[in-house]
């Protein structure tokens, strides 16, 4: 509860945070408990909060551990001595009295540090209540220390003198100090205000300023400039409202690509409707290149200049349909020879543990519906 140690220790060893908690408090009344709880804590890696935690299989709750290197055995050794020694060399000097004070002024400096030196944030409870904590024993280890050398009246009476000075001179420049966070606030917030506009000038230019220059240019080409304009709008409409599909990474924002790609290269309108999103892995990146084959082949063999694309992600699958209302085939009458759907499909799907069912019939149009299970996408 102090730093995370006690938990640590128990997710590395499997057990109960009580129990170990329990084992340092035990310890620590011999001292050695101080001792290994800073040790572990100095060199102990710092877990990041917001990951994910890895689901521990049975086989690797019972396979063997590798042991820490002769190394770092030596220079724990080495550190636990030099800890001893300091303590008894403190003790000696100063009298035992001063080595408590002493010790939880150190643990109290070092939750304060260790807290503000790793990289978290101060809006989680938790790290408001450790740094709570850690000031806490930093005065009592200050207080402590100064009763134990008998200087705890004149530090008071200084402590109280200055207090006074400090207030009186902050009260004297409270005009100049609200002045400055004023001006402060005001500079930070125009400094935000100018580079949100310069992040939407730069998308704007990369982006409709181009596409309005290619619409110009291809004036005389309707089916052209509509192509341009439908797939700018659903760019800006995904940049303005859907921050996460625009960034990529997702199933979501593939299918917007594979669609804006589709269609900037082929003369076909695409009407995508995408339920549900999923990150993307190397199973779904290639249950996208198959519905990027299965477009394409709408464009390339359909006859017509539009088709439609549903998807949608469940806990147990991502299913996709594409449908054009074309020319259709069919299926059974493919040649050998001619292995687009085969392979780059059917095939695909199959080698993922999924499945591609083609359905289509001559003059009746065309759906190929896509199926990965989940568990293969995870």
């Amino acid at each position: 509860m102090l730093a995370g140690v006690a938990s640590g220790t128990a997710d590395h060893l499997r057990l109960d945070p009580l129990v170990v908690r329990a084992a340092f408090v035990v310890l620590g009344l011999t001292g050695f408990g101080v001792v290994a709880y800073g040790l572990l804590w100095w060199t102990m890696p710092v877990a990041d909060l917001d990951a994910p935690r890895p689901t521990v299989t049975t086989a690797q709750a019972v396979g063997p551990r590798p042991r820490p290197g002769p190394r770092q055995i030596a220079a724990l050794a080495v550190l636990a001595v030099a800890a001893f020694s300091l303590l008894g060399r403190l003790a000696t000097w100063s009298g035992a009295a001063i080595v408590v004070p002493v010790v939880v002024l150190i643990a109290g400096l070092a939750v304060i540090w260790r807290q503000l030196d790793a990289d978290r944030t101060l809006n989680r409870p938790g790290v408001r209540w450790v740094l709570a904590g850690g000031a806490a024993l930093a005065v009592l280890g200050v207080v402590l220390l100064l009763a134990t050398t008998g200087q705890l009246a004149n530090a008071r009476n200084g402590f109280v003198a200055t207090l006074v000075i400090v207030l009186g001179v902050l009260l004297a420049t409270a005009p100049l100090w609200r002045r400055l966070l004023t001006s402060r606030d005001a500079e930070r917030a125009a400094r935000i205000r100018s580079e949100e506009r310069a992040a939407v000038a730069a998308h704007l230019h990369d982006s409709v300023l181009q596409t309005l220059a290619l619409i110009q240019r291809h004036a005389d080409e309707p089916q052209a400039v509509s192509r341009l304009a439908r797939g700018q709008e659903r760019e800006l409409r995904a940049w303005l409202y859907e921050p996460a599909v625009a960034a990529g990474g997702t199933w979501a924002a593939l299918v917007a690509g594979m669609v804006a790609d589709v269609e900037a290269n082929h003369a076909l309108t695409i009407d995508p409707v995408v339920v549900g999103d999923a990150p993307v892995d190397e199973p779904i990146a290639a249950l996208g290149a198959a519905a990027r084959e299965a477009l394409v082949n709408a464009a390339k063999h359909a006859g017509v200049n539009s088709a439609d694309l549903y998807s949608e992600v469940t806990p147990d699958q991502v299913s996709v349909f594409v449908r054009d209302r074309g020319a259709g085939f069919d299926p059974d009458a493919v040649p050998s020879d001619r292995r687009g759907l085969r392979d780059s499909v059917v095939g695909r799907l199959e080698r993922l543990g999924g499945k591609a069912v083609i359905r289509s019939a001559p003059g009746e149009g065309t759906e190929v519906e896509l199926v990965l299970p989940r568990e293969v996408a995870a």
